[in-house]
This record gives C-alpha cells, structure tokens and sequence, in this order.
C-alpha cells in the first residue's frame, strides 16, 4: 500500500478547516485493488481498473478549490483540492460516489491536490495496468451497481414483511468481536476506526435441504453472488481467483446509495468464512457467514456482524434515522432466502434477526 498526503497552501488551509478538511484528515491511498481518497468527512473509493486516463492538471483559480470537495455543474466531476498549484485528474470508466451522503450522483472524473502529483499520477498507471496472479484468471465482467431504484424498493419489501422474518432488539453493555487480527492487512478497517455505537448483528435461518453444510459453503464460497439480489447487492470479486475463496481475496459489494462495502476474506473454513471491512466501507468491523446441520435434511445458515458506522454520515442514516439499517436488515434477510433456493431448499421458518446495540 503507498499513501499519498494533500499538498497544503496556508492561504486556503483556514478555509478548508472550516469543513473539517485538515491534513491529518486528508489522505490517499493506494493498492493494486483499491483507491481511496479521504478528504475530511467526505470518502471516495474505487478500484485502480475503473481509471482510463491520468493527467496532471492546474494551477486552478483559488476560489473554485477552496473549502469542501467541489462539484462540475458541467460534467459532475469532484475536485478534492487543498492547493491552487496542481493536482491529477483521474477520469473513470463508471462513476463513483462521494459528494452527498446518499451517492446520487457519480463523479466520472476526480481531481485530488496531492503533494507529488508527477509521482501519484504514474502510480495510478502503474496500478491500472497491473494485474496480479490472482487477478489474471479470467476475471468475471464489472457488476452493475445497484440502483436507487433497487434501494426504495428494497426498503418498501422490508416495510411489508410480516410472518416472514421475526426481529428482536436490545441494548447491551458492551459488543464483543471475534478476536480477528487484520495487522498487515492494507486499508483495513476495524471497530476502532468506526463512529458512534457499535452493533452485533445476528441474522439466521434453518433451511429443509438433502445438501450438507460443507457442500453449500463450498458453493457460497465458490460464488457469493448465490445469496445476493444482484439488482440491488451484487458482489464483484477484485481480486482472487473465480470459483474459489481464499484468505486475501477481495470484493466490494456494490450498492445504492452509500451502500459500497469494500471487504477482505480473512478467514476460510469447511463452513464458515469471515470478512473484515476496508476503507470506504459503510461499516467497519467483522461479518461471518457459517453452515452448520442441524439434524439431517436441515442447515442453519447464520450471517453475524460486529460493527459501527463508517463514518458521521452513516452513523446519521444508519443510528438516527435508521433508513440505512433497514435497507441493512432487508439485503441479509433476503440473502439467507435467496440462498435456500440456491442450494434446492426451502425455509423452515422466518428469518430470525437479533439486533444488540451498544448501550
């Protein structure tokens, strides 16, 4: 991972202070799967494959960069700038969220005021145009990202669900995560780096099916895409090899809305895998997914998080206003049902979701 600071110009820096745009909270950073800009409040993050040209531009006029990221009426590009001098314009293959909280509108073009910009615009290339081992393996196509569109109407089915899931919520003393190290892990993103209280989140469901726990988990691992409504939550695999998992892998689930969720596999069982969350993700922390059997002919799925909101915005949605955890809870409840249909079963009962806060 290589990490890039903001250029600063002491003339705009009382500017930009007033949006809580300071250095320390401006960086961005670099890998040969993720870019991610983080400008104050605001984050921005896609992989090195969507860049299609790099230059390096300037010197602006200071009053169209000073302060809060900037929005072209003319094309929707974003600028994140905390100098006049120079910065490096990164124009995208499929656009990208980042000004509004609810990433409405996609930026097809970023300018970031870095310090070396010479040195920044040839590492983008360089990442660009790299593939690793993994990656050379015939790759599946970009996935779609869910539409707006899919998120109302995701948040209208959660509205209208009755028999079919049950919910129980309750405050706790504290959250207990599963003691996962994610040392060394580039761009990770634990409990810690979230903002305001954290949740345990358990969603779980016994499945009538003749295929055995490992042999389902091995098709969820081959796949993640089996459980997931791909007009609204597809997965698209960044890194790794198709039709398998294995610790190191990467994908980013690509949602409406602020809803990206850039993870890492951190762990790969018989039956079970876990993820932790990267930089840009909605969340930060863990997610598990296990199979265990029940009896014969029956599985228990579980789909399990420990996490806090990504960030001030999120907390806001997803705490306070509660928008982003029902479109939350709808996306998993309908992920433990698309999955009993994937491996030729059917649900025994509700989806059971138990929700633990953080008192």
């Amino acid at each position: 991972m290589e990490s890039f600071d903001f250029a600063v110009d002491p003339a705009l820096r009382r500017w930009s202070r007033a949006f809580g745009v300071r250095p320390e909270s401006c960086t961005v950073t670099l890998t040969p799967a993720r870019l991610t800009v983080r400008f104050g409040p605001w984050s921005l993050s896609t992989s090195p494959s969507n860049v299609v040209a790099v230059s390096v531009t300037g010197p602006y006029r200071w009053w169209k960069v000073v302060g809060p990221p900037r929005l072209s009426l003319a094309d929707r590009g974003i600028t994140f700038a905390t100098s006049a001098d120079r910065g490096v314009c990164l124009e995208l293959r499929q656009g990208v969220g980042a000004i509004d909280p609810l990433h409405l509108i996609r930026h097809p073009n970023i300018t970031i005021t870095v310090a070396a910009p010479e040195r920044f615009a040839d590492e983008v290339r360089r990442a660009a145009s790299m593939t690793t081992p993994t990656e050379t393996v015939a790759l599946p196509a970009r996935r779609k990202a869910g539409t707006l569109l899919a998120a109302l109407r995701a948040l209208r089915r959660w509205k209208r669900r009755g028999k079919s899931v049950t919910v129980t919520e309750g405050a706790v003393v504290a959250i207990d995560p599963p003691h996962q190290s994610i040392h060394g892990i580039a761009n990770a993103q634990g409990l810690e780096d979230g903002v305001g209280a954290s949740f345990h989140r358990r969603y779980r469901l016994i499945v009538n099916t003749s295929t055995s726990a490992a042999e389902a988990m091995a098709a969820l691992q081959a796949d993640p895409n089996l459980m997931t409504n791909e007009d609204f939550a597809p997965f698209e695999r960044v890194a790794g090899v198709v039709g398998e998992m294995r610790v190191g892998d990467r994908y980013v689930i690509n949602l409406a809305g602020p809803w990206k969720g850039p993870v890492e596999v951190v762990e790969v069982l018989p039956t079970s895998f876990r993820l932790a969350t990267l930089t840009g993700h909605m969340e930060a922390g863990f997610i598990d997914f296990s199979i265990v059997p029940i009896d014969e002919g029956t599985l228990e799925l579980t789909i399990e998080s420990w996490a806090r909101s990504g960030d001030a915005g999120m907390n806001v949605l997803y705490d306070l206003v509660g928008i982003a955890k029902d479109l939350q809870t709808e996306m998993w409840v309908e992920a433990c049902e698309a999955f009993a249909i994937a491996i030729g079963g059917s649900a025994a009962g509700p989806v059971e979701v138990i929700t633990e806060r953080e008192a």
